[in-house]
């Protein structure tokens, strides 16, 4: 058999699949065909690059190595070394970090890593409860945190939605925990990773910042970066527009002594350690490879205005949504976000009704659970709204409000069968689906 070049041998893996799998090949065209022709509003996913696609589908997949570059348990890692080198260079020069880990399988893993490192069983972890933005790895009684340290939610206000950083403080001085961690999977304000370095020295606590929905922000600026007031800041690299995958960053207090296992070391190198053996065993080098791709593209100037429009989208759009009389949490948004309250804003319908319609007509949208939400998991109250694939596809302001528009359309012409359901207006459906495959062809996935 003839030996391919690297560039022929990958250029050929599409129709290696089609041949070889015909029925996996046919859902991933189905999948294509899904992202083309549908309206993505969710906050927690992005789009990346086809080169990123490419490092994922390289054979650098191939290869196991446990341990980190120069000291790894597996021979022939000589180029990954090189792989990994490089990924956290550029991950360090797009935060303005000192230490970059690239080694996470996923934000959540990325989180536990620093939790390991930071925390015995039982310590104490003063947390965003998951009912009021917080995710699950944060504290959920679900999630392995919540199994193994002592939670304490704080909580945002009732009445504005947004956070009191002196009832947080007060909260802290009496709980008096560990750690507290700050970053939320739904809140739409800017959060102050100053205030809670504050409240975190007062009361002799490590602070902990997951920004993985805001850290395209945080990388262009568009969002105070938390990297040289918190401990240690967390993200997924999928969320801004990179492969799926986590990152541990840390600023100043990256050589902080911490003292672990009966000896003094610093904190970067207790955080490898927890990484490798702690939680987990070989790192996926294709992911890195792509996260090194990805934080190349994050380094220019083109993705740095484009977090900008993405902010400049999600006010157009919370705007003339709340102008077409949806209840909008906050008022606004701050960042990429948006939080509906759809059962004030229709009587009957609920976050999982509404979801349902909106993508009969082509709106895929997240249902959420809201602060104080009276509904289940399984209904919620609310609907999450998201503008970075959107932006990324090209869209501006104008098509914010025609979006708005047809989400409108589509919720108050549907008929409301229960709690779970309800249907657009057939008429209207067929008028709005024709309207967003008009403007999903105008927009393409890049």
């Amino acid at each position: 058999m003839e030996r391919l070049s690297c560039e022929e041998y990958h250029e050929g893996l599409f129709g290696v699949l089609r041949e070889s799998d015909g029925e996996i090949f046919g859902l991933i065209g189905k999948e294509y065909e899904r992202l083309q022709n549908t309206i993505q509003l969710l906050a927690a996913e992005n789009q990346c690059s086809r080169a990123v696609l490419a490092a994922l589908g390289s054979v650098v997949q191939h290869k196991t190595t446990e341990g980190f570059p120069g000291a790894r348990l597996h021979g022939g890692s000589g180029v990954v070394d090189e792989i990994e080198r490089l990924a956290s260079a550029r991950a360090r020069e797009l935060f303005g970090a000192k230490y970059a880990n690239v080694q996470p399988h996923s934000g959540t893993t990325a989180n536990q890593i620093v939790l390991a490192a930071l925390l015995q069983k039982g310590d104490k972890i003063l947390s965003m409860g998951t009912s009021f933005g917080g995710h699950f790895s944060h504290g959920s009684v679900d999630s392995i945190t919540g199994r193994f340290y002592t939670i304490e939610d704080y909580h945002i206000d009732r009445d504005t939605f947004v956070l009191n950083y002196d009832r947080i403080r007060e909260q802290a001085i009496k709980f008096r925990p560990r750690l507290i961690i700050c970053g939320a999977s739904a809140y739409t304000r800017t959060i102050d990773f100053a205030g809670f370095r504050e409240i975190a020295d007062e009361v002799g606590a490590y602070l902990l910042a997951d920004i993985s929905h805001i850290s395209s922000l945080v990388i262009a600026g568009a969002h105070a970066s938390p990297v040289n007031y918190a401990h240690v800041t967390t993200t997924s690299t999928y969320k801004p527009g990179g492969p799926r995958g986590g990152l541990i960053v840390m600023g100043r207090d990256y050589d902080q002594p911490i003292r672990a296992a009966g000896r003094e070391l610093p904190l970067w190198q207790h955080i490898d350690k927890t990484t490798f053996p702690g939680v987990q065993g070989t790192p996926y080098l294709n992911h890195i490879a792509a996260k090194a791709v990805f934080f190349k593209e994050a380094l220019s100037e083109e993705y740095k205005m484009r977090q900008f429009r993405v902010v400049a989208n999600a006010v157009r759009l919370a705007g003339e949504l709340q102008n077409a009389g949806f209840d909008i949490l906050t008022g606004g948004t701050d960042n990429h976000m948006i939080l509906v309250n759809a059962a004030n804003s229709r009587k009957g319908l609920t976050g999982a009704s509404a979801q349902k319609c909106l993508e009969s007509c082509g709106i895929v949208v997240d249902r959420i659970l809201l602060p104080y939400d009276e509904k289940d998991l399984t209904l919620t109250s609310g609907i999450r709204l998201g503008t970075p694939i959107v932006t990324r596809n090209g869209m501006g302001p104008e098509e914010m409000s025609q979006i708005a528009g047809l989400i409108d359309a589509s919720l108050r012409t549907a008929k409301i069968v229960d709690e779970l359901r309800c249907t657009p207006d057939e008429s209207a459906r067929e008028k709005i689906t024709a309207q967003v495959k008009d403007l999903c062809s105008r927009f393409p996935m890049r």
